[in-house]
């Protein structure tokens, strides 16, 4: 992992955004979910979207890098275009799917709408987003891309967005949001490849993004003019 060049990527996109990173963190983790927050507000820029740093704190844009603490504490992406508005959120707890209560903290979240996520403390403690807000969301893992992996991958999809397993009906009409997405530093070996062939097969809509320290080095050298975010389909 090119620690430097990605702190050096990661200051480049946020200063054009008018402010700077509260701290870039020294925990290897931590800087590739702040990648990966840059990444997902670059695919809706990509798209056509306003983007823009809400909630800095003096000018700082304050990262959420752990499942502790409040959204409301740190700063967040909005994007816009037309009367479309999502958030993009780092360590989000969103509420599993299957009504069972259980909660998970996803990397990246994409939010529909603004009133979702509060922004202020509430009257009442705020436990998760509420699963059909969440639009889309990303891991990231600093790990080779293995069979295993995709498997565990497969397993959170399941929790949480459940429908993105099952075929499309015929007309359906598609949207902006990538698909939930593995983010990965290390390269895909040649058995994943086999596994992401067999996904695609199954008609899951899922992306898997690999080797993205170079993406982002692409983008802070204003090279990066499509999404990285890439459906399985496309391993085919």
């Amino acid at each position: 992992m090119n620690a430097p060049e990605i702190e050096k990527s990661l200051k480049a996109f946020i200063n054009s955004h008018a402010v700077q990173f509260h701290q870039l963190a020294v925990r290897e983790t931590a800087l590739l979910e702040l990648g990966a927050l840059t990444m997902a507000s670059e695919h809706y820029r990509l798209a056509g979207y306003t983007v823009t740093v809400e909630n800095a704190i003096n000018g700082l844009f304050v990262a959420k890098l752990s499942s502790r603490g409040y959204p409301y504490n740190f700063s967040w992406f909005q994007c816009v275009k037309g009367d479309e508005l999502y958030e993009i959120h780092s360590n989000l707890s969103v509420m599993g799917a299957h009504k069972d209560g259980a909660v998970y903290v996803v990397d990246v979240a994409v939010v529909v709408g603004s009133d979702q996520v509060p922004k202020e403390k509430p009257k009442t403690a705020w436990v998760a987003l509420d699963n059909a807000a969440l639009a889309t969301f990303a891991e990231v893992k600093k790990l080779v891309v293995y069979p295993m992996l995709l498997a565990q991958f497969i397993g959170i999809v399941h929790e949480i967005t459940p429908s993105k397993l099952k075929k499309l009906k015929p007309g359906t009409p598609t949207d902006e949001h990538f698909n939930p997405s593995l983010i990965t530093l290390g390269y895909l070996t040649k058995t994943s490849s086999k596994a992401l062939k067999g996904f695609a097969k199954r008609k899951f809509r899922v992306c898997v993004v690999h080797n993205f320290d170079i993406y982002l080095s692409q983008m802070r050298q204003g090279k990066a003019e499509k999404s990285p975010f890439i459906l399985v389909e496309n391993f085919i």
